[in-house]
């Protein structure tokens, strides 16, 4: 049986982590777009060996109920056997930041009702902190591992075109070449870019899905000092609220003495945020999300994010990324280079001041200036005028497929793991899809 892995992201990884440390055989074929580890850059965020999570700030939250909904999918699944099993793949023994600490800690709880008393609800987790330069150190021991087996084939620079529901792969190199290939078995693991392969999959194998959505807003930036009382406490706050346009907005990928980064994809620049577990900024970032779902006729939310990001992108210029102080944002004025220098606070990324409110629509950026005057009544200097929102931030979330066995498309032998699933959004939920689906292999060999 030779098998085909589209994608070497984190659940791709941790499939075959899983698999070889069992002693499989097989042969596997694994392709990416991206570079193995000792080649990737910087601004090669997406793509990869280690995929999206390579350059995250390495939070690994044990929580059922952040980064997906395997714990609702999975019937009878033991999710905390299954957490320490994703855990022992990327701590490898490290010594990491525990922050285990939620259950009977009257002071959080406290902190949470404060939450509640403001409309806002602050979802307490227990999780690991690696940190970006932890994490990167992991992905290179994993990566030796795995390619000193026989079995295991990597192309790497090549994007995957077509999807057969018989098993034949077109795919294309950098270079232009374009070749087929025939496999037994099909594991699509493309993660959260993966959309548009995805689709066409499904529609060439006949397969029904479920709509997903995307999230869109900003990566906000603030003193450290200011967010310090939660971030002792909990490193990661995670706060939700329901705006008086009744839209869901959230926090995600809180970094405490972090910085903000660009992450370039094909054809567009996002932003993000990373932290480390030795270099540390002055100040805070977090994204700031708004759920935003469609209804027929329109379908394709990774499209819409993707053209406010590139509009966003086109007003930026060079550097792609705009930036904005909080008073512009809400009075509607643009951030002028001469207000940045002005400002008490030393952003951590270059990028262009300006006018978020010409990307956004209007209920969206609504609903970002709400929810950071809400947080500021709980956690006071959130709303100061110098603090910066970077745009844009977007969370891509997959067509969410109906799979007649776990993570199988009917009719065809493809499963597809990871955040491509629709079914994951974070390095744990979507190590354990990968994890999950390699002991079903190795279920159905033995």
């Amino acid at each position: 049986m030779k098998i085909c892995v589209i994608g070497a992201g984190t659940s791709s990884v941790s499939l075959l982590t899983t698999l070889l440390e069992n002693g499989y055989t097989g042969e596997i074929d694994v392709y990416d777009r991206g570079n193995p580890p000792e080649k990737r850059k910087k601004d090669e965020v997406l793509h990869g060996f280690g995929g999206a999570g390579t350059y995250s700030d390495g939070k690994l939250s044990l929580s059922p109920e952040i980064g997906g909904e395997l714990d609702d999918y999975i019937q009878n699944m033991n999710f905390e056997l299954y957490a320490k099993k994703a855990i022992g793949i990327w701590t490898k023994g490290l010594a990491v930041e525990d922050y285990e600490k939620t259950e009977n800690c009257s002071e959080l709880w406290e902190i949470k009702k404060r939450f509640l008393q403001n409309n806002m609800n602050l979802i307490l987790s227990d999780f690991i902190h690696l940190g970006t330069d932890n994490l990167q150190t992991v992905i290179k021991e994993l990566y030796e591992f795995i390619k000193k087996h026989d079995n295991i084939h990597f192309y790497f620079n090549s994007e995957v075109k077509t999807v057969s529901k018989d098993g034949l792969i077109r795919f294309e190199t950098n270079d232009g070449i374009v070749q087929e290939r025939k496999y037994d078995k099909i594991i699509v693991a493309t993660g959260r870019t993966g959309s548009p392969l995805l689709n066409l999959i499904l529609e060439n194998s006949n397969s029904d899905y479920v709509s997903n959505y995307v999230d869109i807003g900003i990566r906000f930036e603030l003193p450290e000092i200011i967010t310090r009382e939660l971030t002792d406490k909990l490193y990661e706050f995670k706060v939700e609220y329901y705006t008086s346009h009744n839209d869901r907005v959230r926090t995600f990928c809180v970094n405490p003495g972090g910085y903000v980064v660009e992450e370039k994809e094909k054809g567009y620049s996002l932003v993000n945020g990373h932290s480390y577990s030795k270099i540390k900024s002055a100040n805070t970032n977090y994204a700031i999300l708004v759920t935003q779902r469609f209804t027929e006729p329109f379908k394709d939310a990774f499209e819409y994010a993707r053209m406010i990001a590139q509009l966003a992108n086109k007003l930026a210029g060079n550097n792609s990324i705009l930036m904005q102080r909080f008073k512009d944002f809400k009075e509607g004025r643009r951030t002028t280079p001469r207000k940045i220098s002005k400002i008490f606070l030393k952003p951590t990324l270059e990028a262009t001041p300006g006018d978020l409110n010409l990307v956004f629509p209007r209920r969206t950026a609504e609903n970002i200036e709400e929810f950071i005057e809400q947080l500021d009544k709980i956690v006071p200097g959130t709303a100061n005028w110098d603090n910066l929102l970077y745009g844009v931030e977007a969370k891509f979330y997959s067509t969410k497929p109906k799979f007649d066995d776990y993570f199988k498309l009917p009719q065809a032998d493809i499963w597809v793991i990871g955040d491509s699933s629709g079914y994951t959004r974070g390095i744990i939920q979507a190590s354990i899809s990968g994890i999950y689906l390699a002991e079903t292999i190795l279920k159905k060999i033995s």
